[in-house]
């Protein structure tokens, strides 16, 4: 009987954190190898919130411009080369505080948009034209205490004040077959040599 007390008393308690939390609501935007992730957070005036921070990981299949998170004044754990593909990329991290103030509670609504790219993935040997990729969302924080400094780099996400969403992203994109390449490389090389040849033949006659 104890035991079973105790339990109810942790859902209730975990229904309560969860009720008294902002309000985040989301959207997905974009087609094909972008995505637009865009938020919008509402207070909860009965678990005021000093601050508020985002913390997301991002695998080595997808990258967000850094001129996009130098926006956001985000902090940026790794590298991002945008022009490498998925195989040549590793996992990154990357924070930024959407509202921190020591005094005033978080009582107007916040937004913020991420713009998601996918990597080139390299050709696959089976004949399967496509691949599903999970997107992972952003963990956005809330605390009554102050924002940890993200000078140093972005912390570990803190589960008891995470607010995770439930939705699972996802994006279908083409992907080449290894068997296409004997084809693929040469007709990438001639392209651009005939397409040159043109240009100056057009640029000469021109002149004539």
């Amino acid at each position: 009987m104890l035991q079973t007390n105790i339990v109810l008393l942790i859902l209730l308690l975990c229904m309560w954190s969860i009720q008294c939390a902002p309000t985040i609501t989301s959207r997905i935007r974009g087609l094909g190898y972008h995505k637009f992730l865009d938020y919008y957070i509402e207070p909860d005036i009965n678990k005021p919130a000093k601050c508020l921070f985002v913390w997301h990981r991002l695998p080595e299949y997808l990258y967000v411009d850094p001129e996009d998170l130098y926006r956001l004044n985000a902090t940026i754990m790794g590298t991002i080369d945008i022009e490498s593909s998925a195989s040549n990329s590793h996992p990154f991290v990357y924070c930024f505080v959407l509202y921190n103030s020591t005094d005033n509670i978080f009582r107007n609504p916040k937004e913020f948009s991420v713009n998601i790219h996918i990597r080139y993935l390299d050709p696959v040997d089976d004949n399967n034209l496509f691949e599903t990729l999970l997107i992972p969302e952003p963990v956005i924080h809330f605390t009554a205490e102050r924002c940890p400094y993200l000078g140093a780099g972005c912390p570990p996400p803190l589960p008891h004040t995470g607010i995770e969403s439930p939705k699972e992203v996802t994006a279908t994109i083409p992907v080449g077959l290894r068997n296409h390449l004997w084809f693929v490389k040469p007709i990438s090389c001639i392209v651009p040599v005939i397409g040159c040849v043109f240009l100056m033949w057009i640029t000469l006659t021109s002149k004539m």
